[in-house]
């Protein structure tokens, strides 16, 4: 899907996060968010897409994947879509190395890569499958994740909406 046809699709936008705000939020993830994603939160500050759009693969190992899009993370207040309450929410769960970005209609997440080797890629992120307690927070041992696309770009760009999918 072209990222304005993406775009277009959101539902509930709210204005493009502000700059302030994104500096914040990566000092306190301690790096820089891959530049594909930080120009979309510079272009749509999240939002509701209801699982209309899909991502079907091939993915960069040409498996399939079946990954659907719900909320879209911002800097929103309401916590189904706020990127800041999501790192919380998840933390100890989702890998260290990984940023929920969005969610599909079952209560799994799509995730983005924010640094290591990894950085830029786009995860599912299985929440019926997560690790033991004993796990050691990196994307190697997870055992839930499926790389879905290289970049955030190509994450968008094989999007489709439900009934094309």
């Amino acid at each position: 899907m072209a990222p304005d046809l993406f775009l277009q699709a959101i539902d509930k936008k709210l204005a493009p996060a502000p700059e302030a705000e994104l500096l914040a939020f990566e000092q306190t993830l301690e790096c820089r968010l891959p530049d594909d994603y930080r120009n979309f939160l510079v272009s749509c500050n999240g939002g509701y897409v209801g699982g209309d759009l899909w991502f079907t693969g091939p993915t960069p190992t040409g498996e399939k994947a079946d990954a659907g899009v719900h909320h879209i993370g911002g800097f929103r207040k309401e916590s189904h879509f706020s990127l800041l309450q999501a790192r919380s929410r998840y933390e100890g769960r989702i890998p260290n190395d990984l940023l929920w970005i969005m969610d599909d209609p079952y209560g799994n997440a799509i995730c983005l890569a924010i640094r290591g080797k990894y950085f830029g890629q786009v995860f599912f992120w299985d929440h019926e499958n997560e690790p033991d307690e004993d796990w050691d927070g990196s994307v190697e041992d997870a055992g839930n994740l499926q790389l879905l696309a290289s970049t955030f770009a190509e994450f968008v760009a094989g999007l489709r909406r439900n009934d094309d999918a």
